[in-house]
């Protein structure tokens, strides 16, 4: 090995065991002290796990979840979305710059609404024939 690739090979192994030095952590964790005591009884608990059992958050917890699943918030169907979504390009109130918000009128939001509408009402023809 020439003197060269030594001293390479040196740096590369100074270097990688700095790297593991910097990923390394302590062993300790910070747990609660077990001498103390719960404030709550015993029964207290149960009647609280026999609550969540009765309401679903414990369903929800079993999948590691913090919460129930949300619930959509729009009634639309993807048609009036697309619509509406048109319509609102169509008056200018949706641009591909960002100019700013741009609030519809009373008029350009019925105008909107009625887009979206009229679109429901093909997609129900559509589904009747």
């Amino acid at each position: 090995m020439t003197a060269r690739s030594l001293l390479a090979l040196t740096v590369a192994i100074a270097l990688s065991g700095a790297a593991a030095a910097t990923f390394a952590m302590e062993g300790t964790q910070d747990f609660p002290n077990a001498d103390q005591l719960s404030s709550r009884s015993r029964a207290e608990v149960i009647a609280e796990l026999e609550a969540a059992r009765r309401d679903g958050t414990l369903e929800a917890l079993r999948w590691g979840e913090a919460s129930p699943a949300p619930q959509p918030v729009s009634m639309l169907s993807r048609a009036q979305v697309v619509a509406e979504a048109r319509e609102a390009l169509r008056l200018g109130l949706i641009g591909a710059d960002e100019e700013g918000l741009r609030v519809p009128t009373p008029a350009q939001a019925e105008l909107i609404r009625a887009a979206g509408l009229r679109a429901l009402e093909r997609q129900m023809a559509q589904a009747a024939n």
